[in-house]
């Protein structure tokens, strides 16, 4: 009996071992090399990348990613249809998402990196860093010991051993560095509240979260603390200079990716960091760690904690505001969700209301208004420009100057009016060629550092040609400028605008058609009288006033966070 244990034993080893063989080569393939590392693990210089690094980078992604895992993750670029590889490419590696199991993606800021197991490539000018992890052989060595004493636990064969659930642990490479001591020795004090938001930039997130912290600051004698996820220190040098992050500065701000080391981007790291601060409430605004953390150890977190994750728009069937479609089913068990729009709230609801957890929670944007002797000032002096039948048109668009801002409809639209001009604003992403707004009508100029003290009294009036939104700042200002508003019907703008104060235009199938509804909006604007221009003008202004004053803002904010009312 004991010689034919031990000789099925050791056949059961054999099949360990064409198990372990699969599940390394197959199932787990390590990585060709294409780019040799230095002895000791560190990246290349820049300069020693080879010629062509992006075609590179494209054959070794197109063989490596995993496409029925990458759809199966993520729905939302299945349901667009768009080709994994190429989804990838162009947005996933940005957003962070796995192109394969066991698969670990860093671009850009290689100071973190460290072991011969990186392979490095370029990708459209930016260094990257590509590491596989293998199964750990331990394991399957132990399932061949066990099985000398209990043959049942081959008996499910190859096929179920080779697909045996992962539970993704931390990265003990990644932790091995990790900056305790500096971490916590960089804080003054301990927070009751903690904000993680990824960059300190101009934005509309950014600004969302600075008047959330300023609220949050007046009304509650206890600090805040605002870690920085993405960013470090260097990169956000000047972010005290931007007007809508002044509020950022009378509270402490930490550099996660500087405080952390090379455990930035894992989610039991800062997790375990949330925990050891124990907050009364935390903030995640489009911070990917934090989401990350919250989606795989909210439970823990939320018992001392309220949680609150924003989310302000699914964007172009999930393609471009990927948080807003991936995350709220993982998080709602134990955070709320936080959004600026009655547009994406009723999305959520209807999505995943009947998630058990706190819920969905509406809070609108704070505007910065204008009193009512101004705006009738300013208005007064639009009257000699109506008043001229014969003037040249010009109108206004203010946004980031990319694709998902509209700027196909933009450039169809100048086409169209080729005798009206286009004063464009913004930081452009790429060049004005490669976004077609090469037109002789179009004029990019430059960027406005501070919108509510422009004067825009030479313009027609103001077109926002967005593909989605949540609640666009940019729209709340100009509704202080007395300018007439022709909105792209989008996001939340209808829940603060009726069809009285705006001229809404709906997304057609194309961007000419769009452009065309554009432009027959902005003629009904040219064709109005004065009176109904500004009756229009004054309608807008006093929408955004009732529903955006700081007064409101205050007091929602106040009733969302359960804080005392005034």
């Amino acid at each position: 009996m004991k010689l034919t244990i031990q000789g099925t034993a050791r056949l059961s080893k054999r099949v360990l071992s064409r198990l372990r063989h699969r599940m390394t080569a197959s199932r787990m393939p390590a990585l060709r090399s294409n780019t040799a590392a230095s002895p000791n693990g560190t990246p290349p210089p820049q300069g020693d990348c080879e010629p062509g690094s992006d075609a590179r980078f494209q054959a070794f992604v197109e063989e490596k990613l995993d496409r029925d895992a990458y759809l199966f993750n993520n729905p939302d670029v299945k349901a667009a249809g768009v080709d994994p590889v190429e989804h990838w490419l162009k947005w996933g590696i940005d957003e962070g998402r796995s192109m394969a199991p066991r698969t670990d993606v860093v671009i850009g800021d290689m100071d973190h990196i460290e072991g011969a197991s990186w392979q490095y490539f370029r990708w459209k000018g930016r260094p990257v860093a590509v590491r596989v992890r293998r199964p750990i052989g331990r394991i399957l060595d132990q399932i061949a010991e066990q099985a000398e004493f209990d043959l049942g636990i081959v008996a499910a064969g190859a096929k179920a051993i080779g697909n045996l659930r992962e539970f993704d642990a931390t990265d003990l490479l990644a932790r091995d560095g990790v900056h305790v001591s500096r971490i916590f020795e960089s804080l003054s004090v301990v927070p009751r509240t903690v904000v993680a938001t990824p960059f300190l930039c101009t934005g509309g997130a950014e600004k969302y979260v600075a008047d959330l912290v300023q609220t949050l600051g007046d009304s509650v004698a206890e600090p805040i603390l605002v870690v920085v996820t993405e960013a470090t220190e260097k990169e956000s040098a000047g972010w005290e200079a931007l007007n809508i992050l002044a509020p950022l500065k009378r509270h402490e701000v930490m550099f996660w990716r500087d405080a952390c080391g090379p455990g930035h981007a894992q989610a039991a790291v800062f997790a375990r960091f949330l925990n050891a601060l124990r907050p009364n409430t935390i903030i995640i605004n489009n911070s990917r760690v934090g989401l990350d953390a919250v989606a795989q150890f909210g439970r823990g977190l939320s018992q001392y904690a309220k949680i609150f994750c924003t989310f302000f728009s699914l964007g172009v069937n999930g393609i471009g505001a990927p948080y807003g479609a991936r995350f709220p089913r993982r998080t709602l068990s134990y955070a709320a969700a936080l959004t600026d729009n009655a547009r994406m709230a009723d999305t959520l609801e209807r999505m995943w209301g009947g998630i058990r957890g706190p819920g969905v929670v509406e809070l609108p944007a704070k505007a910065m208004l204008i009193d009512e002797t101004t705006f009738a000032a300013r208005l007064a002096r639009r009257s000699p420009r109506w008043a001229n039948p014969d003037r040249h048109r010009r109108w206004l668009w203010v946004s980031r100057v990319e694709p998902f801002k509209g700027t196909d409809i933009l450039a169809a639209l100048a086409q169209l009016r080729r005798a009206d001009e286009f004063d464009v604003y913004g930081p452009v992403h790429g060049s004005l060629a490669q976004l077609g707004l090469s037109a002789p009508n179009i004029h990019h100029k430059g960027v406005l550092e501070n919108v509510p003290a422009a004067d825009f009294i030479d313009y027609d009036g103001f077109i926002f040609t967005s593909l989605f939104e949540g609640m666009p700042n940019v729209v709340l200002e100009m509704s202080q400028h007395a300018l007439p508003l022709i909105l792209a019907d989008v996001g939340g703008l209808r829940g603060t605008f009726d069809d009285s104060a705006v001229k809404f235009v709906g997304h057609q199938h194309h961007a000419v058609e769009t452009a065309a509804a554009f432009s027959a909006a902005m003629d009904a604007v040219c064709g109005s009288t004065g009176a109904d221009v500004e009756r229009m003008i004054g309608a807008a202004y006093r929408q955004v006033v009732a529903r955006h004053s700081p007064a409101a803002y205050s007091q929602n904010v106040k009733t969302i966070f359960g804080l005392e009312s005034d």
